[in-house]
């Protein structure tokens, strides 16, 4: 657990230390690994402009950002509405991936429609490197100490320090005593890192096996959400909220309309089965 590389006491005037957070360092990093990927896919698909998919990638990037803290804060809305300044704080952390997703998809939709290009295929383009981008991310969460599994007595469970968010909370569980060694943990950010970057693996493997526009997008949303609702099974932390308490969390109850939804549009997509085109002509 290493969640900031260096710190800056009493900066700005909020007084707000100046960090810079490992979790922010690796999501640039990985990041910047997917551009350059984008581009180099762009170009052999023949696009004239490369660049500017990946230019498409930063904003899409910025827009799930805010998404995802705007799920995270209506998930957590109790602890919010009495200290209303605290929504504005994202140094101090607090994302859900559904959030982000669902709201750069929405900005990919107005954008493929503004361009004149298709939304299918350009999300084909875009989503292995979500699933890339996705598991970097994950690794950020690892350093941060959040989104982190329950107590195990397995050969993979890993040991956060005391004054992390897993002591905390298994003391208010009272699974430890205050000042004790927290109880090791289901590496559930190792778990779902591991998964993405398979799904990214095979998305860029079958890419070009694929019967029609939209098909990996619609892969990686039948997927994801059964590998994402796995792992919530081994989480410990209560951040991410529940619609049944202990028993089906937020991200679960997303992901089951999730998969019906893919399901329904693979099959529509199926039926339709549009010829390939480049990657700049509308289907």
């Amino acid at each position: 657990m290493l969640p900031e590389l260096f710190r800056i006491p009493a900066f700005g005037p909020l007084k707000e230390p100046l960090a810079l957070h490992t979790y922010g360092v690796l999501i640039a990093a990985g990041f910047v690994l997917v551009t350059q990927m984008l581009t180099r896919e762009a170009r052999r698909m023949g696009e004239p402009d490369p660049d500017r998919y990946a230019d498409l990638a930063f904003y899409m990037l910025l827009v799930g950002l805010v998404g995802s803290r705007i799920l995270f804060i209506i998930v957590n809305w109790g602890e919010y509405k009495n200290n209303p300044a605290e929504i504005f704080m994202f140094w101090r952390g607090g994302l859900v991936f559904y959030g982000g997703f669902l709201l750069a998809m929405v900005y990919a939709a107005w954008w493929a429609h503004a361009h004149q290009q298709s939304f299918w295929r350009l999300a084909d383009l875009y989503i292995p490197m979500v699933a890339f981008n996705h598991a970097w991310g994950r690794l950020g969460c690892l350093s941060a100490g959040c989104c982190y599994g329950r107590p195990t007595t397995s050969a993979l469970g890993i040991h956060f320090p005391i004054e992390s968010a897993v002591q905390l909370t298994q003391h208010a569980q009272g699974l430890i005593g205050f000042a004790d060694r927290p109880l090791p943990v289901h590496p559930t950010q190792v778990y779902e890192a591991a998964g993405e970057m398979a799904l990214f693996v095979f998305l860029v493997w079958f890419r070009n096996r694929k019967r029609f526009h939209g098909q990996l997008l619609l892969i990686w949303l039948a997927i994801y959400p059964v590998l994402r609702s796995t792992i919530e099974i081994f989480r410990g932390d209560t951040e991410r909220g529940f619609v049944v308490k202990d028993v089906l969390s937020t991200s679960q109850f997303i992901s089951i309309f999730v998969v019906i939804l893919a399901l329904a549009l693979m099959l529509v997509r199926l039926r339709q089965r549009p010829l390939e085109r480049p990657l700049g002509e509308q289907t």
